[in-house]
């Protein structure tokens, strides 16, 4: 949380004194009105990413249960986050799903299967919602003044876009060993059921 508070405010800073040293014939605008500008583009991000959101969290579940084909892991991929080193810098990526009442910081149930494939169904919850995220940011050029487009909207969309990448290739990361996991669960819950149904006989 701390690393992405520190890039959003560092990029706020940039912004402003860019567009104060440089921008301010063109913007027609006091020094004041750019770090308004800023603040106000930074909030309606926030606002724009939290409606999407809810509206990915409202969507019928069965639309990211565990054994979508679509949500599923290639090699290719695999291999392309394991070259990015995801699992060395994972923990720091700042983790959302507690506002959605499920938290994905750990796997607090591991022998649990239901909790497993609840997991696993907010992992492919958070891609698409990041997804979104990853475009909906440059909304913004239709939200505030059409001269503040180029030198405030679309870097502001730019950071955005980049801090909803990180979390997709955490998730994406985390999906095949929760998959492996569940095969794994599922296997025992089987045997289970095989085993009482002999006792039963």
């Amino acid at each position: 949380m701390i690393l992405y508070l520190t890039v959003i405010f560092v990029a706020m800073l940039i912004l402003c004194v860019f567009n104060i040293l440089f921008g301010l014939p063109l913007l027609q605008c006091e020094a004041w009105s750019v770090v308004v500008i800023v603040v106000c583009g930074v909030i309606f991000q926030f606002l724009i990413d939290g409606l999407f959101a809810t509206f990915v969290h409202l969507l019928p579940k069965s639309w990211f249960a565990y054994d979508k084909k679509i949500f599923t892991s290639s090699r290719a991929e695999k291999k392309f986050l394991n070259f990015l080193k995801v699992k060395q810098w994972k923990d720091l990526v700042w983790e959302l799903g507690g506002l959605g009442g499920f938290k994905k910081s750990k796997i607090e149930n591991p022998t649990d299967i239901d909790y497993v494939e609840t997991y696993l169904m907010e992992c492919n919850k958070g891609v698409v919602t990041h997804y979104i995220g990853m475009f909906s940011g440059y909304l913004l050029i239709f939200l505030l003044p059409s001269r503040f487009a180029l030198t405030v909207c679309l870097p502001i969309a730019f950071v955005n876009m980049v801090l909803n990448i990180l979390p997709i290739l955490v998730l994406r990361y985390n999906v095949p060993k929760l998959q492996a996991l569940h095969s794994v669960l599922l296997k025992k819950v089987r045997n289970n059921n095989c085993a009482s149904d002999k006792v039963d006989k």
